[in-house]
């Protein structure tokens, strides 16, 4: 990931939307699930939310080096709501029409999919119907609010902040 002229060094990373697919409850994975399908159709939609992430100095040298979670993503940078000088943001916008970024981002998206399809929530209780009950539908109530909430403009913003509530990250 690009070593800005500013000396400062950021990574991209889709982790948190990834572990949002794989861990928590199948509530939780469903809200996921909807959110990303919502929000992230392409991989150039997937570009704006992913989570940008910096390296500490002296704890070594990227690859090889923890990246930590900035609590920014890609469009919070490129429109001006983080702690970046405007000449960064422009090296930063530079960086991101690479053609070297493309391939990643598309395996990035493709991982997300595939996480999206493997998911074991498609055969869990919360999407069973109980149409031949007249008991209230419990999985339908929730899934109609897990949806109302994914379709939220902060959903993808949850999504990347999950993670970071864990002290262990």
């Amino acid at each position: 990931m690009p070593q800005l002229k500013s000396g400062r060094h950021v990574a991209l990373s889709a982790s948190p939307y990834l572990d949002a697919l794989i861990s928590g409850p199948d509530e939780s994975k469903y809200f996921a699930i909807v959110a990303l399908c919502l929000n992230v159709p392409t991989p150039d939609a997937l570009r704006d939310h992913l989570v940008v992430g910096y390296f500490v100095e002296g704890e070594g040298t990227p690859p090889d080096a923890q990246s930590y979670n900035s609590g920014y993503c890609v469009a919070d940078v490129l429109e001006g709501r983080s702690d970046w000088s405007p000449e960064e943001v422009e090296e930063f916008r530079a960086f991101l029409t690479e053609p070297r970024l493309g391939p990643w981002l598309q395996a990035q998206f493709d991982e997300i999919n595939q996480a999206i399809q493997g998911n074991p929530v498609w055969a869990s209780k919360l999407l069973e119907n109980e149409l031949a009950s007249s008991d209230i539908d419990v999985p339908m109530i929730k899934r109609a609010i897990i949806q109302k909430s994914a379709m939220e403009p902060n959903a993808m913003a949850q999504l990347r902040a999950s993670k970071r509530a864990d002290p262990d990250q």
